[in-house]
């Protein structure tokens, strides 16, 4: 009693009809607190699904087993065998059936690994024609391998369509005690290239001939991450002329390494960073770096009309790289029309509508757009006539020694009337001698860069070109 009417006395002496009003407005703001935690538990449920879950086959994702990776293979208590499987010539599918029967295709082919690895239920979807497979090591002679590639011998009917599919498969023996993902993920998928390329429709296993590979790519990848921690990538800018007049009218960004007092050009370092999913930090710092010097050179008055901003094809799939172009722009105070965003022509045909819509937002901002290397990866004429590209850069195996090769002369002329067809500029990188410039300036060719006229150059040296030019 006495410890109420200490309460009692520390409350406020409001009416009655106070007291129900107070009490009534806690009650509703309970409500709201528990109707809004419900509402973020739903949301994050189905952020969950979606990020776990593949949508078209209904198999768990890449991004599922690698937060479950360790449990998976421990619940099964004894050696656990990874499987990286990839359909054979896929994109052959694509382009003879269409999409439609294509993903129909996929759907079957991940019921064949559900139904070949039962009881198993650990199927995994990792990118379009690629899955994994987790399958316990067994005294059975039986393997998976054997079942699945026994039952691919006989076709799978889709539309009035007899369809026969081949795989390559990297196989991966995880010892159960020490279990890593990345390390699991990394050999599987050298044992699946090898399969790959001895000749497709194989089953490679991880040994000690593929262990120097992995040595590598671990080492690339500790590599990568320290040079992007202690900021050790850097750009040169290499000049781009008008092919008639040879006058400096822009300049390609280029990503170099520093690393124990030299340049590392970034070939293989930006394959494994593909690999390793850090291409998107690369990219982003490229950007990032490169239109912090495309300002420095406004503000040192160097008559530059444009920057060409080479990205990974990968980021045809990442919208978030699109709002990151278009707040440096603004920062910077860069108008968008005088960014080209450059990037290698995918491989992959499912990629082909991102592709699009990638480039139909960056146009939207105001950017433009060129395919690199063009004439090296998967071209189509319906990838220029849909995807309004402002210009090609013909890829420069094409280019070099042109004046000594009538059959790259030829690619060369039909690429040029191809871009012409579709009002497109080209630009044509690798010219290294007279001889050659001597052919392009043949054609309506635009733009040029290569050794006979600039190497790649640092923000200072570029600068200083222009403010002490050649007497």
């Amino acid at each position: 009693m006495e410890l109420l009417k200490l309460i009692s006395s520390l409350l406020p002496d409001f009416s009655t009809q106070t007291w129900f009003i107070l009490v009534g407005v806690l009650l509703v703001a309970l409500v709201i607190i528990i109707f809004y935690t419900l509402l973020r538990a739903k949301k994050i449920k189905l952020y969950q699904d979606m990020l776990f879950k593949d949508s078209l086959t209904g198999l768990r994702t890449s991004a599922y087993l690698k937060r479950h990776f360790n449990d998976i293979v421990v619940d099964y208590d004894r050696d656990v065998v990874l499987y990286y499987i990839n359909i054979d010539n896929f994109k052959n599918y694509n382009d003879i059936f269409g999409h439609h029967v294509a993903d129909n295709l996929l759907k079957a082919f991940s019921d064949i690994l559900l139904e070949t690895a039962n009881p198993s239920k650990s199927v995994f979807r990792v990118h379009s024609d690629r899955f994994i497979l987790l399958y316990p090591q067994d005294s059975d002679d039986t393997t998976f391998t054997d079942k699945l590639l026994k039952r691919l011998k006989h076709p799978i009917y889709l539309s009035n369509h007899s369809i026969k599919l081949t795989v390559s498969i990297g196989r991966y023996d995880i010892a159960n005690d020490q279990p890593k993902f990345f390390q699991c993920m990394l050999r599987s998928e050298l044992a699946l290239e090898a399969a790959k390329k001895s000749g497709k429709d194989k089953v490679v296993t991880y040994s000690s001939s593929l262990k120097k590979k992995s040595q590598k790519a671990f080492d690339m990848f500790h590599f990568i991450k320290d040079a992007l921690m202690e900021d050790k990538f850097n750009l040169q800018f290499q000049p781009i002329v008008l092919t008639a007049s040879e006058k400096i009218v822009g300049v390609e960004s280029l990503l170099r390494v520093n690393h124990k007092g030299g340049l590392i050009f970034p070939e293989a370092i930006i394959e494994y960073a593909e690999t390793f999913n850090m291409i998107e930090d690369i990219d982003y710092m490229v950007a990032q770096k490169a239109l912090e010097n495309f300002r420095k050179f406004k503000d040192e008055h160097v008559p530059l009309e444009f920057l060409s901003l080479n990205i990974s094809s990968k980021e045809i799939h990442n919208h978030d790289f699109i709002d990151h172009i278009v707040k440096l722009s603004k920062q910077y105070a860069i108008n968008p029309s005088e960014i080209i965003i450059e990037f290698t022509e995918t491989l992959d045909p499912e990629s082909l509508e991102h592709e699009k819509t990638f480039i139909n937002a960056l146009k939207f901002h105001g950017f433009k757009v060129a395919i690199d290397d063009f004439g090296s990866g998967y071209s189509s004429l319906m990838r220029l006539s849909q995807s309004h590209m402002d210009r090609i850069k013909i890829d420069r195996s094409f280019v070099m020694n042109i004046s000594e090769n009538p059959g790259n002369q030829e690619i060369v002329k039909a690429m040029v009337q191809l871009a012409l067809a579709f009002n497109l500029d080209v630009i044509v990188e690798g010219v290294e001698n007279k001889e050659d410039l001597a052919f392009i300036r043949t054609l309506p060719i635009k733009y040029t860069q290569g050794y006979h006229f600039y190497k790649a150059k640092t923000a200072d040296a570029l600068i200083k070109i222009f403010n002490d030019p050649p007497s």
